[in-house]
């Protein structure tokens, strides 16, 4: 029998081999040798509001970031780590061939409201959205557990008694803890969803460390402390997500102590970021990509002589440092450079103006074309300013003779119409869920997300190779090998050319220095079930 002790050597042997995420760094760091204190109420201003607090739903940052702090998954992320934990689950073991995963649950939690965490509340979340007959599939876009194949993953789940949960999948597969630990999977109270039914969105009850209160006009989500929670009730009483889509405003809020700890910081306030008084911050390198993508599916950007010219246009170094400053870093490879399978080797397309004409006049375009160019509406980790980046790629574009619209919707309507592919040319990014690889090339660049509807590979593409590289990469356990793989699927990438790649940015929290035990992830995930004030 595979144990979860084997699995903790192989995941040491992978966090050997990504390098890890660095060390998180902090600035105007104060002492936190004192003794935690619980109360006080916690602001994190953030981007904006969320869309949805359903985790099966999450689907961007805004959202996944509250529901990480009401819901539990079966394992989740380690802090500081690339490693899997415990979390609804005690421990679990994995068959010899790899194929079933027996799941030990704990005994004793409760939902918020009051209704025990059982076997059968895993059996309800998963097939609420694996199967179409369950009474409250409905009409729901379940796009994660579509994005990952979920129902070629999973052959059976089941419950034998109320502490126990298995799974049998179709092939062994290297990427299902990983899975697990992501929103989608997080475990709903099954009471809740009856009750609430169509408008559980936006009356989310979890098992997590604090408690939904309320959800106001403005974005605003207020959350309490879980006094019952299985890992020991939080230091914080209260919790508020509060939306500040300026980043201005957020760092304003924060420096005058109306906020917490604030996310992502426009990088002209950096240098007052870290020379003011009563703030700290914790950076690392981020688990991200920022890129523009080419709609493979609209003309003329299925012809690789096209891709490859506005690869060659664009001043990638200048791109970066006036959008991201010292927080970006220039993207070659799909991948960040902290993940197993990061191609040093790949060389940077440089910027060459006159060698993107001659590809034009190649692909049949000596006088250029016109084109549609979409950004981000909003702040992210690895564009803190989808327009600027977009002015600055369009000036280089119209040099070389292709003329772009620039298209900035509203963000739900982005995020609907990129993945329905209604694009031509598309600013987009991506924070790993799960500090791996095969969460970047599967939903990215896989030929069956493309076929998806919708879909998050944005470039459209559908390369016979590089689906057979996910596929070999996703059912191969030696981290060397899987290496390799994701290597070579670098090379494949940088073969075809399905985006310019702009910049892997660096992940920095500013806080309050008197926010203590705040622990980065090596993803996205923000949690604050151990974080407490110092009075």
């Amino acid at each position: 029998m595979f144990t979860q002790k084997h699995f903790f050597i192989l995941a040491a042997c992978i966090a050997v081999w990504s390098l890890s995420c660095g060390p998180e760094k902090k600035t105007n760091t104060v002492s936190e040798d004192a003794k935690p204190e619980y109360g006080g109420t916690f602001v994190y201003a953030k981007n904006g509001p969320p869309i949805t607090l359903d985790p099966a739903l999450t689907k961007e940052t805004e959202s996944t970031v509250i529901a990480d702090n009401i819901f539990d998954g079966l394992v989740q992320q380690r802090a500081g780590k690339i490693a899997i934990d415990p979390c609804l689950a005690k421990s679990w073991d994995i068959s010899k061939d790899g194929k079933t995963y027996t799941f030990h649950l704990r005994n004793g939690v409760k939902f918020h409201d009051g209704t025990p965490f059982t076997a059968g509340s895993v059996l309800f979340s998963f097939e609420r959205q694996g199967n179409p007959k369950h009474p409250f599939h409905g009409k729901a876009d379940f796009d994660f557990w579509r994005s990952f194949n979920m129902d070629n993953i999973i052959k059976s789940i089941k419950a034998p008694d109320d502490s126990t949960i298995i799974f049998t999948l179709t092939s062994p597969d290297a990427t299902f803890l990983n899975i697990l630990s992501m929103n989608f999977l997080q475990i709903i109270s099954p009471e809740a969803m009856k009750k609430f039914g169509a408008e559980a969105y936006k009356n989310p009850v979890g098992t997590g460390a604090f408690r939904f209160v309320s959800w106001s006009d403005d974005g605003s989500v207020v959350t309490v402390a879980n006094e019952n929670y299985w890992n020991g009730r939080p230091y914080l009483d209260t919790v508020i997500f509060k939306p500040f889509p300026d980043a201005r405003r957020r760092w304003q809020a924060l420096k005058e102590g109306a906020a917490s700890m604030m996310s992502v910081p426009d990088q002209a306030d950096l240098a007052e970021i870290q020379n003011t008084a009563g703030v700290k911050s914790s950076q690392q390198p981020g688990v991200n990509v920022a890129y523009l993508a080419m709609n493979m599916d609209k003309k003329p950007f299925d012809n690789l002589k096209v891709r490859q010219a506005i690869v060659y246009a664009i001043d990638r170094e200048k791109l970066v440092k006036a959008v991201l400053s010292q927080l970006g870093r220039p993207a070659k490879n799909p991948i960040p450079p902290n993940l197993l399978g990061y191609n040093e080797e790949i060389r940077f397309t440089p910027f060459d103006p006159a060698k993107a004409k001659e590809l034009l006049k190649e692909a049949g375009f000596p006088n250029g074309f016109k084109s549609s160019l979409w950004t981000l509406p909003v702040s992210r980790e690895y564009m803190p300013n989808g327009k600027l980046a977009a002015e600055l790629i369009q000036a280089d574009l119209k040099a070389v003779g292709i003329e772009t619209e620039i298209v900035i919707p509203e963000f739900q309507e982005y995020l609907r119409r990129r993945g329905n592919g209604e694009h031509e040319l598309l600013i987009s990014g991506w924070v790993g869920d799960v500090p791996d690889p095969h969460f970047f090339f599967y939903p990215l660049l896989d030929k069956v997300s493309a076929e998806q509807r919708p879909s998050n590979n944005a470039a459209f593409y559908k390369s016979q190779e590089m689906h057979d590289l996910i596929v070999k990469g996703k059912e191969t356990f030696d981290p060397v090998e899987r290496s390799n793989i994701y290597k070579k699927a670098c090379e494949v990438f940088n073969k075809d050319l399905p985006w310019f790649t702009i910049a892997h940015a660096v992940a920095i929290v500013p806080m309050r220095d008197n926010v203590m035990n705040f622990m980065m992830h090596a993803s996205s995930v923000r949690k604050f079930d151990k974080v407490w004030l110092k009075k």
